[in-house]
């Protein structure tokens, strides 16, 4: 048996993961390493030949003597569209069944599909029968009519060929696309958990905030403006020739509260110059300021406001410490940081790493194909040889 690859793109950085199957059939971690990223732009691949380098350089460094049987690839920014799709289906045995749930799916891929979209991916969002009360597991209730809500990720399909066809000239010939959305579901178990949580994705281009109840997403939303930000306000207020000793200085000597630092000088990189520490962590900290209150907004309109909640922190931009605190002052609820689950490596850090959980988690992904249950006597027949 092959290995399994999954490949992030954020803005700034590539992170490819690889892992097999080990003999009790978890998924174990054989290698993952992070790259920084030119060639993409809003998530879209711009220019393939430094891409392609790119993938070439750490398949060489991550798969040995096995082979990648397929690819678990992300879409984000402009490389996916979201939107929400309403199906209804007529219940053949007024008793909601798994394969209705199939049908109903079945049903949404085809109406997408018509439009001239390619389908990444739909994921149920709320389940309702004859216009009842939405529930999170329709199946055994009875009713006439089933209607469920969908969250449809859709690309444009010429993209997805190329970027196919670029990864075949790396020599990997399956290729499956996720949305982030999915692959944080699958790194956090969301299936498996019933209690109502939210997640906010501090990334370089995008701030993405999602809420998850009873095993399923609830809302979902990105937002224009993410942690890069932060690297122009402090090129700009200490007057830096470029914008990577801004990004040195915020990874080696940024904190997310100015009252937590201790009054020191910091020595600007490559510069014959020294800043306070407390300057430094009053510019990060108003742009964090704004990137969070943007997620606690959204969060409030959704309703999540219990002070017992719980939101979790993921991506680049939530690496500046004192992140968590102050998410935790803005929101008055209780923030952690997210760690992948279901995977099994030798280093645990690596698990609770914010750029590594969305890579982590389409390790997991798989897109399945269930039959439709027989309807009529041929499927009441094989019912009974079950």
């Amino acid at each position: 048996m092959g290995l399994t690859a999954s490949l992030d793109i954020g803005s700034e950085k590539m992170v490819m993961a690889v892992a097999g199957v080990d003999n009790r059939g978890d998924c174990r971690l054989t290698g993952m390493k992070m790259i920084a990223l030119q060639g993409v732009k809003e998530g879209v691949i711009t220019d393939k030949g430094k891409v392609k380098s790119y993938v070439l350089y750490l398949l060489k460094e991550l798969v040995r003597d096995k082979r990648v049987d397929v690819l678990n690839m992300s879409l984000s920014g402009k490389a996916i569209r979201m939107a929400e799709q309403r199906v209804s289906i007529s219940l053949q045995r007024k008793t909601v069944k798994e394969s209705d749930l199939i049908r109903a799916e079945n049903k949404c891929i085809e109406l997408v599909n018509a439009k001239g979209e390619e389908v990444v991916d739909v994921i149920p969002v709320a389940y309702t029968v004859d216009r009842g009360e939405y529930t999170a597991n329709p199946v055994g209730k009875s009713g006439r009519t089933l209607e469920v809500r969908f969250r449809v990720y859709t690309s444009d399909p010429h993209y997805l060929k190329e970027v196919r066809q670029l990864m075949e000239a790396c020599g990997i010939g399956h290729v499956e696309f996720f949305p982030v959305a999915r692959a944080y579901m699958e790194a956090l178990g969301v299936s498996e958990s019933k209690r109502r949580f939210a997640l906010v994705d501090l990334g370089a281009a995008h701030t993405g905030v999602m809420l998850f109840r009873d095993g399923m997403l609830d809302h979902e939303v990105v937002l224009p403006l993410g942690s890069a930000a932060i690297d122009h306000d402090i090129k700009c207020a200490f007057r830096l020739e470029e914008l990577q000793q801004a990004k040195k200085m915020k990874h080696s000597h940024g904190m997310a509260l100015r009252s937590a630092c201790k009054s020191e000088k910091v020595q600007i990189p490559d510069a014959n110059k020294q800043i306070e520490k407390r300057d430094l962590a009053k510019v990060i900290q108003c742009r964090l300021e704004e990137l969070l209150e943007g997620a606690v907004y959204q969060l409030q309109q959704w309703r999540f406001t219990d002070g017992g909640n719980e939101i979790l922190l993921t991506g680049g931009g939530s690496r500046i410490p004192g992140t968590d605190g102050l998410l935790a002052k803005l929101s008055g609820q209780q923030v952690g940081y997210a760690k992948a689950k279901g995977v099994l490596g030798p280093d645990e850090n690596i698990f609770q790493a914010p750029a590594c959980l969305a890579v982590l988690g389409l390790l997991l992904c798989e897109h399945a194909e269930p039959e439709e249950e027989k309807g009529g006597l041929m499927g009441w027949l094989s019912g009974l040889f079950k």
